[in-house]
């Protein structure tokens, strides 16, 4: 659902500590003591639910959530101490470092609202979650003194609840200078592998994201529809395939892809792949994704003689 939330009221500004300009996450008090940054989110979907939770167990005061849906930004708001606020204005206004955790289409459109309000937020930070758009997708607030950034938590993240995953993350940081090392630091934080991507690589990333995260489950779909017409009943045939899916994964983990794959095409076993061809052909949905599998799985292995992707035509 796409979450858009207006920037302007007439609220006076916070007076950010950093707004001296000591460097992001590392404020100190008079004493010398270190401060934890203040952290605010606009939008309060899966990634906000995950990343706030996260961010508030490494120490890290989440102080305010906006939300074009209230309800949602209390909800979260209640989960970590937080306030909810009327406005992405207010939330940035709020906070050292603030999270646009909204759809990738209206990440442009916030901040714009947000500098024409004509704040100055000298100090701050912003950053956006997306895995496709670049740091210029904020350059609208640097017009207000505000830093950029942009940080990708490569995990699929589905709320407050899905927050132990960013663990071992890899988290994709991109930043304006003086934002780019505070936002590294907070990916370790975070349990994070922080990484920077080569300039233009963005799409290619995200493209390799989408396919990770989603082709398994649209596997585990259509292997379920399947083991369903083959007479077990849904709970358990689901059930099964993701303890397979499972061991797969723990398998790949610990010999890496090539050597964990599995099956008739690692057996060079060409009569089974007829076999599940024939199988298949009541299924053309399922006959389609086997074949695709079945040839990039030839190309992590010796290939079969008897088997080559031209001997299998797509229906």
């Amino acid at each position: 659902m796409t979450e858009t939330v207006s920037a302007r009221d007439g609220e006076t500004p916070a007076l950010s500590p950093l707004a001296a300009g000591q460097p992001l996450l590392q404020a100190r008090t008079p004493h010398g003591s270190t401060l934890p940054a203040t952290v605010a989110f606009v939008g309060a979907g899966r990634a906000a639910g995950a990343l706030a939770v996260a961010v508030s167990a490494a120490g890290h005061p989440v102080v305010a959530i906006a939300s074009r849906d209230p309800r949602r930004a209390a909800d979260l708001a209640g989960r970590v101490a937080a306030r909810p606020v009327a406005s992405a204005l207010s939330a940035v206004r709020a906070a050292d470092l603030t999270f646009l955790t909204v759809p990738d289409g209206a990440v442009a459109s916030v901040a714009a609202a947000v500098a024409a309000s004509g704040t100055i937020l000298r100090g701050r930070g912003v950053v956006h979650c997306s895995a496709g758009l670049g740091v210029d997708a904020l350059a609208a607030l640097r017009l207000t003194g505000a830093a950029v950034g942009s940080l990708h938590p490569l995990q699929a993240l589905t709320g407050a609840e899905s927050a132990p995953l960013l663990r071992g993350a890899l988290m994709a940081v991109d930043a304006d200078p003086t934002l780019l090392a505070p936002l590294r630091a907070l990916a370790v934080e975070l349990g994070g592998r922080p990484v920077e991507l080569p300039a233009g690589a963005r799409t290619l990333y995200h493209a390799a994201a989408v396919l990770t995260g989603s082709a398994p489950l649209v596997l585990l779909e259509a292997a379920t529809e399947l083991m369903v017409d083959a007479g077990l009943d849904r709970g358990t045939a689901e059930q099964g395939l993701l303890t397979l899916m499972e061991g797969a994964v723990v398998n790949a983990r610990r010999l890496g892809p090539r050597q964990a794959l599995t099956g008739p095409v690692v057996r060079g076993d060409s009569a089974t792949v007829a076999a599940h061809l024939a199988a298949l052909a009541d299924h053309p949905d399922a006959d389609q994704l086997y074949r695709a599998i079945t040839r990039a799985a030839l190309h992590l292995t010796s290939p079969m003689p008897p088997v080559t992707p031209e001997d299998m035509p797509c229906p």
